[in-house]
């Protein structure tokens, strides 16, 4: 009984990893590198020279009336260069641009996601680190340049470091109204600014998010993503999120967005927009613990043609859906043909014990689960004839 026993438990723990998590991402993930993130920021912030074609100098300041911002921009490009990127760029006003790096998808070319942060800085004053806000952000950019280059994609993912955000969101505002002019579609944004400090060391992020277009289940992505690669960062979901970063121009036309930054609310960075704000004040393991986040939620989108953010279901058979899928309490199941009706549905854990059973008789259901641990389970559909059992997963 006790070999049964540990058996049951070692495929429930398979499953429970084998299913959940990607090994793709999982292996991405791995490749993060802590030195790296905090080497971008040393050169975004002054720290640590730069060579930008074939020169050696240092970018003082970031700000979109000093030099050093058309520096910042050539570093970067020339960065995603070596990673092998196709590059692209908006330029909005006489100084402003916006840099884009492109992974192509290999199935969906036209359908995309994006990893954003915006690089110009305050003060105004001819030294200005600017290093949380936001070599932080455009340094996590940069390094998921490093690390996505070494894998493929079925969707496109499109890095992109925003001009001008401090002005008032000029850069992200200027390339929203421009999405779909290739015949592209966005299928998700991730926006981070801020993500160094920790001050009191509870390793709390935040997720601002709105109910606009997917969002919701864009940000309930980023939680299970906490969950399933074990990121270890606790979650602050504020809704509505703050509209004073480049996430919004994407919720004010109506895209689905979220943006992952620090904790604002209660821990905010008293050295934010002062010549002070250093790599310094940086707590390291929450800002490589960040950055992985919004790796995973990437990644785990850009890889998964089945659980489609902007879709958000299951095509189970060519009659049958299942969404959402993960689910957080209710799950739906639809069948399309009207001859084709469920007469029966059963739940199970990994182990095999049935924890729902349903009879109906209906070809449109919805299924509360809220009771559920997080965790694998299995659906099976039965209707005429035929069983159908598909995997589900509760965050």
């Amino acid at each position: 009984m006790k070999k049964v026993s540990l058996t049951i438990l070692i495929l429930c723990a398979f499953y429970r990893v084998a299913f959940a998590q990607n090994l793709i991402v999982q292996n991405l993930l791995n490749d993060v590198r802590l030195d790296s993130l905090t080497n971008f920021v040393k050169q975004l912030t002054g720290e640590k020279s730069v060579v930008i074609n074939g020169v050696t100098d240092t970018i003082k300041s970031r700000h979109y009336l000093n030099t050093g911002n058309e520096k910042a921009f050539q570093f970067m490009k020339q960065e995603f260069e070596r990673f092998g990127y196709q590059i692209d760029s908006l330029q909005f006003n006489s100084l402003g641009k916006n840099l884009f790096a492109i992974k192509t998808g290999y199935k969906y070319p036209n359908r995309r996601y994006m990893l954003g942060a915006h690089y110009d800085n305050l003060p105004t004053t001819n030294i200005a680190p600017g290093a949380d806000d936001n070599a932080s952000g455009s340094a996590t950019v940069l390094e998921a340049g490093r690390v996505f280059a070494n894998y493929n994609f079925p969707y496109t993912i499109v890095f992109a470091l925003w001009d001008e955000e401090e002005p008032g969101l000029i850069g992200s505002n200027a390339y929203v109204p421009t999405i779909g002019s290739n015949n592209d579609t966005l299928l998700g944004y991730v926006n981070v600014d801020m993500l160094g400090w920790d001050g009191n060391n509870d390793s709390i992020a935040d997720i601002n998010v709105r109910p606009v277009a997917n969002s919701i289940s864009l940000s309930n992505r980023a939680q299970w993503c906490n969950t399933v690669y074990n990121i270890q960062l606790g979650l602050h979901i504020v809704n509505p999120g703050n509209g004073a970063t480049d996430h919004a121009p994407f919720w004010n036309n109506n895209y689905t967005a979220i943006g992952i930054d620090e904790e604002y609310d209660n821990d905010f960075n008293p050295f934010w927009h002062t010549p002070a704000d250093s790599l310094g004040q940086f707590n390291l393991s929450f800002y490589k613990k960040c950055s992985k986040l919004a790796y995973a939620t990437i990644a785990d989108c850009a890889i998964d043609t089945l659980n489609v953010v902007g879709i958000n279901e299951i095509i189970v058979d060519s009659e049958t859906q299942v969404y959402p899928n993960p689910f957080n309490s209710i799950i739906n199941i639809k069948t399309y043909e009207s001859n084709i009706i469920v007469n029966k549905i059963e739940v199970t854990d990994c182990v095999g014990n049935i924890v729902l059973a349903r009879e109906t008789d209906d070809n449109s259901i919805n299924i509360e689960l809220s009771d559920l641990r997080s965790g694998i389970y299995f659906l099976s559909i039965f209707s005429s004839g035929l069983t159908i059992t598909k995997k589900i997963v509760k965050y």
